[in-house]
């Protein structure tokens, strides 16, 4: 199979790299020679977490960055391509036009994807003639270390693209998850939101700091959802209990519609992130790529304990 990746940034990267581990020659997209040069030693960076975790081998990683091919010629990447993923900037007008592009240069038969987290499906799709052939498939940063793959159905988008790109996910060893309706946000992002506006409102109205939110997700919440997620947790506790709770704490959960005052207060101040220095918390120079290095060391431990990814869509 051949596929092709538009956009060599941090996703487009690790999107391509589990493609080629999966034995799928892919081209690799950038409009700037540069950004190729950045991709492949990313790669690299990434292939050495996994060799130190026993999930690659050394010839694995070396067989798997000669099936990426880095190129600027749009033309070559998509002459051949069976499956194209554009991961480009979130701009619903660069999208549409990226797509008008991918359907003018791309075989006929190629399903077309987008790794937007935000945008529309449908939106995205209505630049092009075929909107059947487009679908979402959003990945969790960091590629090369997250499972699940959301798989989201625009308006127009066909059963038979769904399940194929669900059958090309599980060939990747990943886990497709579908999002049937196309709606803001699509499914891991709104959970995500939900919590993080409650994180948020926790802080505002006094009730916990900062690092005891943290520390209730790292170490509570956390690791108990990676054990089973919460339909089946309810399940397990028992549904009176879930009722019960739920009518005492409904009503005094956050329902704002904007994100809050301590969001704002930080950005104001320049706080953009850990990156930056300052977020949430201040940072020390060179803490950035640390913290991110301690990360992803605790997803590949997870990873592992895990164990295998269910084999199908309603699998335990």
């Amino acid at each position: 199979m051949r596929a092709t990746v538009i956009g060599a940034g941090r996703m487009g990267t690790g999107i391509a790299q589990v493609c080629a581990e999966a034995g799928v020659q892919v081209s690799l997209l950038a409009r700037r020679a540069p950004a190729l040069e950045v991709a492949l030693a990313s790669v690299q960076a990434n292939q050495r977490e996994l060799v130190g975790a026993g999930l690659l081998t050394a010839a694995a990683a070396s067989a798997t960055r000669a099936r990426i091919h880095p190129t600027i010629h749009p033309e070559l990447a998509l002459v051949h391509a069976e499956f194209v993923l554009e991961a480009i900037v979130e701009d619903l007008g660069e999208k549409q036009a990226c797509f008008r592009e991918l359907e003018r240069l791309a075989p006929a038969t190629a399903i077309l994807a987008t790794n937007t987290s935000s945008l529309s499906i449908t939106a995205i799709a209505s630049a092009t003639r075929h909107p059947e052939r487009v679908v979402g498939l959003q990945w969790l940063d960091p590629p090369h270390l997250t499972l699940p793959v959301e798989i989201t159905r625009g308006r127009d988008t066909s059963e038979a693209t769904l399940v194929a790109v669900a059958d090309l996910v599980r060939r990747l060893g990943r886990v497709p998850i579908r999002v049937e309706h196309d709606v803001p946000g699509f499914l891991w992002r709104r959970l995500e939101l939900a919590l993080v506006r409650e994180a948020f409102h926790l802080v505002e109205q006094g009730v916990a700091r900062r690092e005891d939110v943290d520390l209730a997700m790292q170490w509570g919440l956390g690791p108990r959802w990676a054990a089973a997620g919460p339909f089946r947790l309810m399940d397990l506790g028992g549904l009176e209990d879930v009722r019960a709770d739920g009518m005492a704490v409904y009503p005094v959960l956050s329902t704002a519609a904007m994100p809050g005052a301590l969001l704002e207060e930080r950005l104001a101040a320049g706080a953009t992130g850990a990156a930056a220095g300052h977020g949430m918390y201040d940072y020390p120079p060179g803490a950035h790529a640390t913290l991110l290095a301690s990360r992803n060391a605790r997803l590949l431990a997870l990873r592992r304990a895990l164990g295998p990814p269910p084999s199908g869509r309603d699998a335990l």
